[in-house]
């Protein structure tokens, strides 16, 4: 089922807001904000069908519940999904 444009382009701006929040949170190692980040996200990523970026947010938000688990490899994952949720939501 396509989802209508207007929603789609919202849940693309959401993702185009929040990504850049979310690696600055993991930059200046706020584990927590960076959780709540990838936890939003990744709500709202299964909510629209993005499968992948949902597991790779999921994973993210998991090594940011963990005091010691390094979080770059799983911002890099993220950020491999985001340019093909874009793609799927039309903005891409």
């Amino acid at each position: 089922m396509a989802l209508p444009p207007g929603l789609a382009k919202l849940c693309g701006e959401e993702l185009l807001t929040r990504a850049p929040k979310l690696r600055s949170a993991i930059a200046l190692q706020q584990r927590e904000v960076a959780r709540e980040h990838a936890h939003a996200l990744k709500g709202m990523a299964a909510n629209f069908g993005l499968k992948p970026l949902a597991e790779a947010l999921a994973g993210l938000e998991a090594a940011a519940k963990q005091t010691d688990a390094p979080l770059d490899a799983s911002m890099q994952a993220v950020e491999a999904e985001i340019p093909p949720a874009l793609s799927a939501l039309g903005m891409g």
